[in-house]
């Protein structure tokens, strides 16, 4: 019959080391353990998952807490990365087509018609929200006061049916 080994005991900076990769991992105990091999500490996956689950989740929860804001200024910073580079991509994209387009070598010009009126949709829309432009007009005026609008810019064209433009 074989001998169970005994549990590895971790030091306290060991198990902070633990902690802090998977808060940096968001709490994926792979990338986590990985992330610690690469610099010389193995420690399991499910030790991780349950030094967050249970033994050390005070802790954990703390630390999560603690480095929130430099986390989220990260994934700002990969996010407009991710962003820049598929803009990029989506550039090459719509070369390729015009370029396929101009060949008359596309097989579904109206399907290129189409999708390249979405790409074009959706930047503009994000362009004018990124300047601060609105992307949409909202008109706040009730009907009567169009109407009246419309009545002074040109005259006759609007008739007020038994009411005075007082009203």
């Amino acid at each position: 019959m074989a001998t169970k080994t005994p549990a590895k005991t971790y030091t306290q900076e060991e198990i902070t080391r633990g902690l802090m990769a998977m808060v940096a991992w968001a709490g994926k105990a792979t990338d986590a353990a990985r992330s610690l091999e690469d610099q010389g500490l193995k420690i399991p996956t499910s030790t991780l998952r349950g030094w967050i689950q249970s033994t050390h989740a005070d802790e954990y929860q703390e630390l999560r807490s603690k480095y929130a804001s430099k986390l989220e200024e990260a994934l700002v910073r990969d996010m407009r990365e991710v962003a820049i580079r598929a803009t990029r991509a989506q550039q090459k994209a719509v070369e390729e087509a015009e370029k396929r387009l101009e060949r008359g070598a596309d097989t579904d010009p109206a399907r290129t018609a189409a999708a390249l009126s979405k790409v074009s949709q959706v930047s503009t829309d994000k362009l004018l929200s990124l300047t601060g432009r609105p992307t949409a007009i909202t008109e706040t005026r009730g009907m009567n006061e169009i109407l009246r609008s419309l009545a002074q810019k040109v005259p006759g064209l609007v008739v007020f049916d038994g009411e005075s433009e007082d009203e």
